[in-house]
């Protein structure tokens, strides 16, 4: 028995559909030339879980549980600027968009409008990426992305460059207090081209947000297996954002080819501790 790997596409005529051979991926990307070791696989298998192992080294997890300093710490997960001027943001608001429309909506876009994203359309998209949604117990408050063991590894910053009342720079979230942390004003359009190789998707956008990991946040807890759980909840906080751009009628366009040490640079991070994950470019929808 053979399985016909030929796929249905639509010409958009009446005629039945032509039939297109599935290309076998892996004989086109010479995956018997990848070098051994290779460090991809090697980190998959580091980070695997099997039933009846544990690994030595999760001391963390068993800590956690004897020690209420350390349970009121990891809930403070969030890296605070207290001595920097800081943006008070109005409470989010997405007016009467629903989920249905949200998702069906959601497109990555580059027909960027010119117009500036008033502060209450970037108060709406801080707080639906990372925002603080209710308390869970005395020492814990919970957020709009599903997280390992509630530590929230994630740090999100942005660069205004045409928000109304917000002078062009850039920001840090404090989703505690729900404020912008103002780090530096203004970053140059070179520094921002510089980012990645397809300026062509943040030079014309109203503000660009950077999710970063703060690893060890997750991983005192979870091991090798916290740097998955990392990415996890980067994709679903930037999935929360274009969703909310989407309900607010705004273009978003996420970006991941991005020069890593220039991100991290950017924002402050070392690159080891802290690291970039993700841009996501942001728009009105006036183009």
């Amino acid at each position: 028995m053979t399985t016909d790997t030929r796929s249905p596409i639509d010409t958009g005529g009446t005629a039945t559909p032509e039939l297109v051979a599935t290309v076998r991926l892996t004989q086109v990307l010479g995956v018997d030339d990848v070098p051994s070791p290779d460090p991809t696989e090697d980190y998959h298998e580091a980070s695997r879980m099997y039933p009846g192992v544990t690994d030595p080294y999760l001391l963390g997890a068993a800590r956690l549980e004897r020690s209420v300093e350390m349970r009121v710490t990891a809930s403070r997960s969030v890296k605070r600027y207290a001595h920097l001027p800081a943006v008070r943001l109005p409470s989010p608001s997405l007016g009467d968009a629903t989920l249905a429309t949200a998702i069906a909506g959601r497109r990555s876009r580059r027909d960027y409008g010119v117009l500036p994203l008033d502060v209450l359309e970037l108060a709406t998209l801080l707080h639906a990426t990372y925002g603080v949604t209710g308390p869970a117990g005395p020492h814990q408050a919970l957020r709009t992305v599903p997280s390992g063991g509630a530590l929230y590894p994630l740090e999100l910053y942005v660069v205004c460059l045409r928000i109304e009342k917000i002078g062009s720079g850039l920001y840090h979230y404090d989703p505690i207090r729900h404020v912008l942390e103002q780090l530096r004003q203004p970053v140059s359009a070179k520094a921002l081209a510089e980012l990645t190789p397809y300026e062509e998707l943040v030079l014309p956008s109203a503000a660009v947000f950077v999710l970063t990991g703060v690893f060890w946040r997750s991983r005192f807890k979870y091991g090798q297996r916290a740097y998955r759980f990392t990415l996890l909840e980067a994709g679903h906080a930037a999935e929360n954002l274009l969703l909310a751009a989407a309900a607010l009628g705004l273009r978003a366009q996420p970006v991941g080819g991005f020069y890593d040490r220039r991100v991290d640079e950017l924002v402050g991070a070392d690159g080891l501790h802290e690291a970039s994950l993700y841009l996501l470019s942001v728009a009105s929808g006036d183009g």
